[in-house]
């Protein structure tokens, strides 16, 4: 069994927490303080046996010699809570707790994994049998405002490109997005989406926290505005046919950007579920300059207030058969089309 996702910045949502800290030996603060955050704060904290996992804790930070130990406390309570979402940043290095897979899935995972690094921050379109277009969103790994609304802008003018030519449909391919920022994401998507609430976050007892929503091409969550983009409001998109993409290396804002599309009208998801464990809403908290947390404190839910607590389901399955090199070779996209040409 081999470490797969590895290191990776993946949140979706940015808020700052400080606390108090004090010095305690190579740590930069309490550990009890951070402990007591995770237990009290973690979206998974109702599923597990925290008198076991206080014990563990105890017994484990007591006998940490080194900050590698102390970090690695850290990392037993994310395995128990089987949190691989969640991650603590320290010293410019990353903890968390990463989904192992045998040999034999990392053969063909670990080569989309690959693609999926390698095509960040990069949008691609493609205009397929002259009446079907393609779009590519990645991981967008840009957290500057101005990197943020450039990104948003170049998703949104790709999509609009297509508008002046006579279209069956779009297919929205989410197969490659493995997290980032999901801003530019959705404010880029808008003209799929109209002005409206997209989705919610919601708390541990599934009680509606925070909503998501679009207004005039940009993404609100929460009454704060991400963007500043651009656009042209003659042009909607919001009932025209949509094929959204999704498969085993979409994960974190990449499943939340599908989220927001489910319950869409005149939309089918085709592909393989999304990662397992990376639907969580995460905040960002700092607790000191060199000690932050990439926390999974809720979860998403989609505009008809449906929780996705695991991960996101295509209404049509197909298992492998990807080629982003040849596209009308792909079977994800062949299928895609063959739903675009059939649709009334």
């Amino acid at each position: 069994m081999k470490n797969f996702w590895g290191i990776r910045k993946s949140f979706s949502l940015i808020i700052v927490f400080k606390i108090s800290v004090s010095l305690y030996g190579q740590f930069p603060g309490s550990t009890d303080s951070l402990y007591t955050f995770i237990k009290y704060n973690s979206i998974l904290r109702n599923t597990v046996d925290w008198k076991s996992i206080d014990a563990h804790y105890k017994m484990n930070i007591t006998n940490a010699k080194t900050l590698k130990d102390t970090m690695n406390c850290f990392v037993s309570v994310l395995e128990e809570l089987n949190d691989v979402h969640s991650q603590i940043y320290l010293n410019n290095q990353y903890y968390g707790n990463y989904p192992h897979f045998h040999d034999t899935i990392l053969t063909w995972l670990k080569p989309l994994n690959d693609k999926s690094l390698f095509q960040t921050n990069q949008i691609r379109t493609e205009w397929l049998l002259d009446k079907i277009a393609y779009v590519q969103v990645p991981s967008f790994q840009v957290y500057d405002p101005t990197q943020i609304n450039y990104y948003a802008q170049s998703l949104y003018d790709s999509i609009i490109q297509f508008n002046t030519k006579k279209i069956k449909g779009f297919i929205l391919d989410l197969r490659l997005n493995g997290g980032g920022n999901i801003y530019p994401m959705l404010s880029g998507l808008s003209p799929f989406l109209d002005n409206q609430i997209i989705a919610y976050e919601t708390d541990i007892n599934d009680q509606i926290s925070r909503t998501w929503e679009i207004k005039n091409g940009n993404f609100i969550i929460g009454g704060y505005q991400t963007t500043q983009i651009s656009i042209d409001s003659t042009i909607t998109l919001n009932q025209i046919p949509l094929v959204v993409l999704i498969g085993p290396v979409t994960k974190s804002s990449g499943s939340m950007t599908g989220i927001a599309f489910k319950k869409r009208p005149n939309t089918i998801f085709i592909g393989e579920p999304t990662a397992d464990g990376y639907t969580s809403s995460n905040g960002y908290f700092q607790f000191a300059p060199n000690l932050n947390l990439n926390f999974a404190t809720h979860y998403v839910a989609d505009r008809n207030i449906t929780i996705y607590k695991t991960n996101v389901n295509p209404d049509f399955t197909i298992y492998r058969g990807d080629d982003f090199d040849h596209l009308m070779q792909d079977e994800k996209i062949k299928a895609a089309i063959q739903w675009l040409l059939d649709h009334k």
